[in-house]
């Protein structure tokens, strides 16, 4: 009996540490300059989505981030691209996950800026080498079914291998993206996103913060309210939104006390970010 009453004991404490007395990691140096900008897959409305094009004009524009999406191919590499079909944003047609890399070669995600074009679809790694070395990157694994987990080692591998632990978080609408992530290399600073649309009736709320331990929390943006602010600052979360395209509603976000901005246009966040300096 009395060493039932051990486990029990010892699974209790290991249950409340996990669960309640954990505290996400310092991710300030994100925040150096005050409200974190995202340039949401680059700068979209001037260059194809999630293409070098497209970050290197968030690059010039002035912002210090960019939001990327990531899937794999089927021999293992990591292209961005928030799609997995090639329908939607190139001329190419099926699903990146069935084809290999050298097969995506020829594919022009460049279709909507005809005078772009061509454009590849890059490898993180192309996106990485292009940027400067001081510019952050959110690295939004995108999961197709609940057990869709197959980008998550590659991509903890080149954040190994680059040791890119102070320039990139990755993100995720799927708690177990953001758990295996921990496991794998809990150095590494993760985003839980959080939104009631397209995704299960299991991940339309918040509950799985406790259990995955994200460090930041990323909300759509109609689900942003005082309480939805408060919960965040319970919990230690800093607070970036996703996707404000209004200047209004980036003021209206900020003043209620948000941590950060994802956009498609960084000029706009910008021009909010230079006017709350000046306040």
């Amino acid at each position: 009996m009395g060493s039932f009453l051990v486990i029990g004991i010892l699974l209790l404490a290991l249950a409340v540490k996990h669960f309640i007395l954990w505290k996400p990691m310092d991710v300030s140096h994100f925040y150096r300059n005050g409200a974190l900008m995202m340039g949401h897959r680059g700068s979209p409305k001037e260059a194809p989505e999630n293409t070098i094009p497209s970050y290197l004009k968030a690059v010039d524009q002035g912002l210090s981030m960019i939001e990327l999406d990531v899937v794999t191919t089927k021999d293992g590499k990591v292209v961005c691209s928030h799609n997995f079909d090639l329908e939607q944003e190139t001329d190419g047609y099926g699903y990146i996950y069935d084809k290999t890399y050298s097969e995506l070669a020829s594919v022009n995600a460049g279709i909507k800026f005809p005078e772009l074009a061509p454009c590849k679809l890059p490898l993180l790694v192309e996106v990485i080498d292009a940027l400067p070395d001081d510019f952050f990157i959110n690295i939004e694994i995108k999961s197709e079914t609940v057990f869709d987990l197959k980008s998550v080692k590659p991509v903890v591998d080149i954040m190994k291998k680059r040791n890119l632990y102070h320039r990139v978080l990755i993100s995720s609408f799927h708690p177990l993206v953001i758990g295996l992530v921990k496991i794998f290399d809990p150095r590494i600073p993760t985003a839980y996103i959080w939104s009631d649309e397209d995704v299960p009736d299991i991940l339309k709320k918040p509950r799985f913060i406790d259990l995955v331990h994200p460090d930041m929390f990323h909300p759509e943006a109609h689900l942003v309210t005082d309480e939805l602010v408060r919960f965040a600052s319970r919990k230690r979360l800093p607070l970036n939104v996703w996707t404000v395209n209004s200047l209004p509603v980036m003021y209206w976000l900020l003043n209620m006390g948000v941590n950060g901005i994802i956009s498609d246009f960084p000029h706009l966040m910008l021009e909010t970010l230079n006017q709350k300096k000046k306040l």
